[in-house]
């Protein structure tokens, strides 16, 4: 199975001091069984290190990326021109909703990926209504 791996799941795997974060470390050790493949994508990545830069520190953002880089467990998918328009197309239908462009271009590479479940923390992935949400 295919999981979507969120800026939200990572935040709370790294700090300690999330309020998910227990939950975080055992919906991770469930989801990197063998079988399963683990995708985010090169935006996530980016917002991730942001937060964890101006939240937390530059070592541990430094820390992550260079984890994330190095492990075998997750494909990182960069964001391509057909992604970015059609989160775009996303973005601008969902007027109503405060979904960020990073969740657009997650919600556009999920459908483009046939991925149906995100390790997410963020309810925008529900109110989006095409996915499950584990966490």
């Amino acid at each position: 199975m295919k999981y979507f791996v969120d800026t939200s799941a990572f935040i709370a795997l790294v700090d300690v001091t999330d309020k998910n974060h227990n939950a975080a470390k055992n919906c991770f050790s469930e989801i990197i069984k063998p079988g399963n493949a683990l995708v985010s994508s090169n935006f996530v990545i980016c917002e991730t290190l942001n937060y964890l830069r101006t939240r937390i520190s530059y070592r541990v953002a430094i820390n992550f990326r260079e984890s994330i880089y190095k492990s075998n467990i997750l494909s990182i998918i960069p964001i391509s021109n057909e992604i970015e328009e059609a989160a775009y197309t996303i973005f601008k239908k969902y007027k109503d909703k405060d979904f960020s462009f990073t969740d657009c271009t997650s919600f556009a590479l999920m459908e483009k990926e046939k991925i149906k479940t995100a390790f997410s923390y963020d309810h925008h992935f529900m109110q989006y209504g095409s996915f499950q949400i584990i966490s």
